[in-house]
């Protein structure tokens, strides 16, 4: 798969879930309201949604590409340990063991960092956009676009390149070309989004299905953007919450009906910024910001 053919894959599974949560969204009210937001709220959104986009494109053009990521990582693992490097592609019976291997391998180098780094103290600035909105759909600003996912996406994405050469080695299996398993990182990309659609929200037979494979469902990845509660970090699965005991179940009454986002005031201008930049009271007044945002004016 051409890093084109990537693109366009990834655009459209984002387009997709766009359109769902927009017809989702034009069923009920907006936050209590039964208004909709003025088109300059909408216009305003559009505005940080494009901005966060080209954000986060100049961020991963950054780093070097999957495929030139793995084919360095291979040579030197090759060089460092004397082994002969193919240019077969993975295929064949351990292409399918090894890709579900690896999803989940995946899953906790993103659990780790997202827990520890993300989350952390110093650098939640880097993470914050993320936990921004007051309403969690793929429409939301900082949601599906993040502006500064290379940070941890392309270390936790070394890590499982790392980790697959690591288990071919510990089997005794040539070095092959990891190329094929990029369907993986379409697959994490569909649960990304998936678990902040507000549309695949509503169908609880989604969460009872998704949870027996321990895939991160739009009810359990909901509590994770809560003020109050902290659990629920993994982003495509739940296993490591489970495991490491900071799963919180949806269906539980303690974990529901609580607030969403941040629990201080900011707004989208302020995540760029590390909130030395805000947007001005009458702006956010004009934008409906307070729909969006928890604000202390």
């Amino acid at each position: 798969m051409s890093d084109r053919t990537f693109l366009v894959a990834l655009l459209a599974i984002f387009g997709t879930f766009v359109v769902l949560d927009a017809v989702e969204l034009r069923r009920g009210p907006w936050r209590g309201k039964p208004e909709r937001p003025s088109s300059e709220a909408f216009g305003f959104l559009l505005v940080m949604l494009v901005l966060y986009g080209l954000i986060q494109l100049g961020g991963l053009s950054l780093a070097p590409s999957t495929d030139r990521m793995m084919a360095a990582v291979r040579s030197s693992l090759a060089g460092w340990l004397d082994r002969p490097v193919t240019a077969d592609p993975i295929r064949g019976v351990w292409l399918v063991p090894l890709s579900v291997v690896l999803f989940y391998v995946s899953g906790l180098w993103d659990y780790l960092l997202h827990r520890f780094f993300g989350h952390s103290r110093r650098f939640f600035f880097i993470h914050e956009y993320h936990h921004l909105p007051t309403q969690v759909n793929v429409i939301m600003p900082g949601l599906a676009m993040r502006p500064f996912v290379v940070v941890t996406s392309f270390p936790a994405t070394v890590a499982t390149v790392f980790s697959a050469y690591a288990i071919l080695l510990v089997l005794g299996l040539p070095l092959w070309d990891l190329s094929p398993l990029k369907v993986l990182l379409l697959v994490q990309a569909v649960l990304l989004c998936a678990s902040h659609s507000c549309f695949m929200r509503r169908w609880w037979w989604v969460h009872h299905g998704m949870k027996w494979l321990a895939l991160t469902t739009p009810q359990e990845h909901l509590l994770h953007h809560t003020v109050d509660l902290r659990g629920n970090y993994g982003n495509f699965t739940v296993l490591w919450d489970r495991v490491f005991g900071t799963y919180l179940d949806p269906m539980k009454r303690e974990f529901q009906d609580h607030p969403l986002g941040l629990p201080y005031d900011q707004d989208f201008v302020g995540t760029l910024t590390a909130g030395r930049v805000k947007l001005p009271a009458a702006l956010r007044r004009r934008f409906e910001v307070e729909r969006f945002c928890n604000l202390r004016d």
